[in-house]
């Protein structure tokens, strides 16, 4: 279950600076210029793609699929491509 706190956490553009006198760090949030974007992908591959949804959750999507193809093939290459799309989230 999540607390609170890390449920009203929002993902922000900007600058990260460094003041050179004392080590300070200063964090300078950039305005943002039309709507960010809805569902950015995350990972594409030839079989899934992996978007992270505005509500923090992750959502995988397998691409068409021709009429004949090699069901062994493509099950392992869908397989392999959500791994790979889960690691990337670790």
């Amino acid at each position: 279950m999540q607390s609170e706190e890390s449920a009203n956490k929002a993902t922000s553009t900007g600058v990260l600076s460094v003041n050179p006198s004392d080590g300070s760090f200063r964090f300078e949030e950039a305005v943002r210029r039309g709507r960010a974007p809805r569902n950015p992908k995350l990972f594409d591959g030839k079989f899934v793609s992996m978007v992270r949804m505005s509500n923090g959750r992750y959502q995988c999507y397998i691409k068409s699929m021709k009429r004949k193809l090699n069901r062994e093939n493509f099950a392992f290459g869908v397989y392999s491509e959500i791994c790979s799309a889960l690691s990337i989230i670790d």
